[in-house]
């Protein structure tokens, strides 16, 4: 008995399947096919998928396979419209995603205040270039790009010369010698 299998691409082509269920050696039911008709999306002109002709040669080629063509034309086609639920499913995705971060931004908030009150009672005075500890001593402030703080995670790239040992100044190339130490002559 010969079944109509319909399916419809994200570009709207709508594919009728005339398949029959063939079982094969290892006893496996699999559907073969018989007939396939593709048509555009919301196609009016042109033949239909089981017209007179087609229905006749598909009889003449498969005289062992029995048609049941009221059937197969009564086979309810799903709409256009119905097809929807991809953008129905991106909006429930963006909608847990948007939840996740929301409740990730409210768990990091409470840790902000935590420290917020941790740095008051420390009395850290932040300006835009330098913090200023309490004892008077102005150091580089952890976001000014020549300073950092040195427990923060170095990034590294990827790809490319990035920047390695060229761009990191040398310790000895900037110290300048100390004039207490003075060299023994050799007199």
């Amino acid at each position: 008995m010969a079944f109509l299998r319909f399916s419809r691409d994200k570009r709207g082509v709508e594919n009728f399947y005339l398949e029959q269920p063939t079982t094969s050696r290892r006893g496996k039911v699999r559907p073969r096919v018989l007939y396939w008709f593709r048509s555009p999306p919301d196609m009016k002109v042109g033949r239909e998928p089981f017209d007179p002709d087609v229905r006749r040669a598909l009889e003449a080629q498969n005289p062992d396979v029995t048609f049941d063509w009221r059937a197969i034309a009564e086979t309810p086609i799903p709409s256009a419209d119905a097809d929807k639920w991809r953008d129905r499913r991106r909006a429930e995705r963006a909608a847990k995603h948007a939840a996740a971060e929301e409740e990730s931004a409210e768990a990091a908030n409470g840790e902000a205040d935590v420290s917020a009150d941790a740095a008051a009672a420390a009395a850290v005075t932040v300006t835009a270039s330098a913090v200023v500890m309490p004892s008077g001593v102005a150091q580089p402030a952890p976001d000014a790009p020549n300073g950092g703080d040195a427990t923060r995670k170095r990034r590294r790239r990827r790809r490319g010369d990035g920047g390695g040992a060229s761009n990191a100044p040398a310790a000895n190339a900037s110290a300048a010698p100390d004039p207490a130490i003075t060299e023994p002559s050799g007199d």
